[in-house]
């Protein structure tokens, strides 16, 4: 299982374009040859609709830099898995939905993320072992939060293990209006955590990650 299977000939993705700090939806507009790694060149053709002279623009781009795009029948399917498990759906049910669905890792983690069903994550790991190499949880309030173990500044005097988390999460720990933890229990979550990531960046791989984190 590769966290770049979301790539596919003719089908849609995310591109994080670095030029114009947006993510922008393309098109794979050539077969892909396996295996896909961080340094495959992926051709995509815009698809900015809003942009008519971006149309059929064509780029040549590395596979760490897309991230999947999930269209309304994939995030219906993921509704319905949450909907059988808050129904009581067991970990034997909710695997045969999810190995049913045909979602790879990556679409899985991210409907994941855009629905917060973190409650799903141990589905993920049954049917994806490498997620728990990739990601643990942190709970707060009975509720489970992604994050990530990262080490920045590697090969310097400043190297430092870090452990990055969600803005879903940050929101819930900090008031907005005073900017301070709203609680001493928050407090200690909060200081376990060294740079709150949006969903998007949590699921890009370290080398793209670390930058971002770094420049914090």
């Amino acid at each position: 299982m590769s966290r770049y299977d979301f790539i596919r000939f003719g089908g849609y993705v995310q591109w994080a374009d670095d030029s114009t700090d947006t993510l922008r939806k393309m098109q794979v507009c050539l077969p892909v040859k396996d295996p896909v790694s961080a340094d495959t060149l992926i051709e995509l053709i815009s698809t900015d609709e809003d942009n008519p002279e971006e149309v059929g623009v064509s780029y040549s781009v590395r596979a760490a830099e897309l991230l999947p795009w999930l269209d309304l029948s994939s995030n219906g399917y993921w509704q319905a898995m949450m909907a059988a498990e808050t129904n009581g759906a067991g970990m034997n049910v909710l695997s045969a939905m999810l190995k049913e669905s045909q979602l790879c890792l990556m679409e899985s983690i991210y409907l994941m993320l855009q629905n917060d069903a973190y409650r799903l994550f141990s589905v993920l790991c049954h049917n994806f072992p490498e997620v728990e190499d990739m990601f643990q949880t942190i709970t707060w309030e009975n509720r489970e939060y992604l994050a990530r173990k990262l080490t920045i500044f590697r090969g310097t005097h400043d190297e430092e293990d870090v452990l990055v988390s969600l803005i879903s999460l940050e929101n819930r720990l900090i008031d907005d209006k005073t900017g301070a933890p709203i609680s001493d229990e928050a407090e200690e979550v909060d200081g376990e955590i060294y740079y709150y990531l949006t969903d998007e960046e949590m699921l890009l791989p370290d080398e793209q990650v670390i930058p971002v984190v770094e420049s914090a």
